[in-house]
Order: structure tokens, then sequence, then C-alpha cells
């Protein structure tokens, strides 16, 4: 059964309140014989009683949009088709509504042009897109402010070996000049290692700053066994702090690699460095280290960094690469996770096994670089 007149334009009045619409007629030049729905009274606060008219809307509209609708119109009224308007309406109380209006233009008896169209309240949906903008903006601000924690977390972590070389060098030049007759070759090797670790520390913030700014890596062709040499000081540093030992098992006639060297390098003194952390906080004594270098079944080169230490506690395993995870009480979680980012953008993968008979074993691979005809 159709609906009767009367009942269809409740239907419409009702459909439009619902979605916000109101609907409107006019001509220009003005003959006086406008209409607007109930709804576009509604919602731009117009008191009924007024005669519609397209005046009185240009009169309320936001003045950053006034000009732009003006321009709009002007360009419209010369011809025929649709015009497409977003603009804000100041309401006689204040409030202000964002409307986006609809028209199609025609040439009425007279040459009028009318105009016939729609205006739909969208106040509620940008009052919704603000907020959520806010709100990204806010979660931006929290993620860059928890990024440069993790930066600075980074820089502090990967530094602490560098700088602790270069405080243990130090010392030794003092007390070899305090000696009665010092050593000046001996001298000035601890002062080259110092200038060395000095570089190295250089080269940690410039990777890092590199990588802040998604810097692509610096592949070089290089020996997987000069990358262990490179930072031998370091690594037997590390072993001695915790009362251990260090053994290098370097596989010869290996395939050069391309990789960052810096990066890998600083792969591998993380990965000793843990292990002698492990000695020390289990406060276990004549444990080794073991730095291993060979040719894996991919045919990659393949560098493993083992312990005879405590090894991971049960149920450890599965979060061992997380940031900031840690079973050390002043470690950072920052070691392994930095390590793991570092391969990853080597297209390798870092992995952990549970060392035999005891302790952990951490390993992974290095592209070999390929042969230039």
């Amino acid at each position: 059964m159709s609906p009767t007149p009367g009942d269809a334009q409740d239907l419409l009045r009702e459909a439009q309140e619902i979605a916000q619409l109101g609907n409107t007629e006019f001509f220009v030049p003005d003959n006086g014989v406008n209409y607007w729905s109930p709804q576009v009274y509604r919602m731009l606060g117009i008191d009924p009683a007024e005669a519609p008219s397209h005046v009185r809307i240009f009169s309320g509209l936001h003045p950053e949009d006034r000009d732009r609708c003006l321009i709009a119109w002007s360009r419209a009224i010369r011809g025929t088709g649709r015009l497409d308007l977003s603009y804000r309406f100041v309401r006689a109380d204040g409030a202000v509504r964002h409307i986006e209006a609809r028209y199609r233009l025609s040439r009425a008896g007279g040459g009028n042009l009318r105009a016939v169209g729609t205006l739909h309240d969208v106040t509620e949906r940008k009052d919704a897109e603000e907020a959520a903008r806010r709100a990204q903006a806010r979660l931006d601000e929290v993620s860059r402010l928890a990024t440069l924690g993790e930066i600075a977390a980074g820089i502090s972590h990967e530094l602490n070996q560098p700088l602790a070389a270069i405080t243990n060098y130090a010392r030794a030049c003092e007390r070899l000049l305090a000696a009665p007759r010092p050593d000046h070759a001996e001298i000035g090797a601890a002062l080259g290692e110092i200038a060395a670790q000095a570089m190295r520390a250089g080269e940690i913030i410039h990777r890092l700053r590199g990588m802040v700014r998604h810097r692509e890596t610096h592949r070089t062709v290089l020996a997987a066994n000069d990358l262990v040499r490179d930072v031998l000081s370091l690594l037997e540093m590390d072993a001695r702090a915790s009362h251990s030992s260090l053994r290098l098992d370097l596989a010869p006639g290996l395939p050069q690699v391309l990789v960052d060297g810096v990066q890998i390098e600083q792969v591998i003194v993380n990965l000793v460095h843990n292990a002698a952390e492990a000695f020390t906080s289990s406060n276990e004594a004549a444990g080794e280290i073991v730095v291993r270098t060979a040719v894996g079944e991919s045919g990659q080169v393949e560098v493993s960094v083992s312990d005879n230490g405590p090894g991971l506690a049960p149920g450890v395993e599965p979060r061992v690469f997380e940031p900031f995870f840690t079973t050390k009480a002043e470690g950072t979680g920052l070691g392994l996770a930095i390590s793991r980012s570092i391969l990853e953008a080597h297209r390798s993968q870092l992995s952990y096994q549970a060392n035999e008979p005891r302790g952990a074993r951490f390993t992974f691979t290095l592209p070999i670089a390929p042969e230039l005809s």
C-alpha cells in the first residue's frame, strides 16, 4: 500500500532529520520564489518565519570560507551543471556547523539561474575526524618520545663497550706514566687504542643516526674473520671482566662477505658481552666463551658465539629477542634486539640454541659477496 501524500511528506521530513539533510531551491537573480525545507532552517538555526534566501546563507558563512564560496558561485552562475561546496556556517547563537552543499544548476524561464540542491550537516563527522586527528597527533608524540627513549637506551648500550675500553686504556697510560721509566712504546700503543675506540664510538653514533633517518646499510666486501679480529680487544676485555676465557675458532679460507662492517662487529661485541654478563650475574668463574666462524649448510658464512655458562632459564627463550626484555638486574634488554634488527637488514636472522652440555649459543649467517667476473 503506497503512503498518502501527507504520509510521504512526513517520511521525507523524518528522513532528512535523521540524515541531517535539507533541500533548497533558489534563483539568481533572486525573484522571491525560493524554498528551504524545515531541516535547512533547523541546521542553520534560522527562524522559520524568515523568508528563504541564498543571500541569508552567504551572510552566515564563516569569514575564512566566504571569499572562496563567492568565487565558486561567481563562476558557476555563468553556466549550468553541478556545484559542490563545503563551508562553515556560523549560526546566530555562535555555533559553527560544517555544511556540504550540492547544487544542480539550470536555466529557468526568463533566463534566471535555477539552483536546486541539498545541504548536509556533517558537523558530527568533522568533529569526529578532528578528534581522531588530535588523538593521532598525541599518539605520534608518544611514539616519537618512545622512539627517542629507545634511541637513547640504544646509544647508551652500544657506546658502553668503546667507552669502557677508553677508560681502561687511559688508566693504563696513567700507570705507565707513573713508572720510574715509562715505556713510551707501550704508552703509544695504549693511546692508539684510545683513538681507535673513540673513532668506533663516533661510528656507532653515526650509524644510529643513519638508522633513525632510515639510511641504507653501507655494505662493503670484507673477510668475516677480520670482523672478529678487529674487535678482539673489546671481546677480551669483556671476558676478563667476567673472569672467563675467550677462544676463537676461525675457519680458514672462508668466502668474503658483503656487509656493513661496523654493524656486524657490533653484533659480535653484543653477543660476547651478553655471554660475559651471564657469567658475572650467576657468579660463575672459569667459564669459556667461544667465537666460531664456518661455512654453513646454506653456503653462507656462519658466525656463532657460545658459552658454557648458566644458559637461559625455562620459559625465557620465546622472549629473548624482545626489546627491553632482560633477565639481568642492570641490563637494558636492547643488545639482542638491536643485533637481530641489524641482521634482518642484512637479510639474515639471529637464532638461539641451548649449548651442550650447558650454556647458550647464538648463531647468525652473513651473505656471501658476489664474485666479480
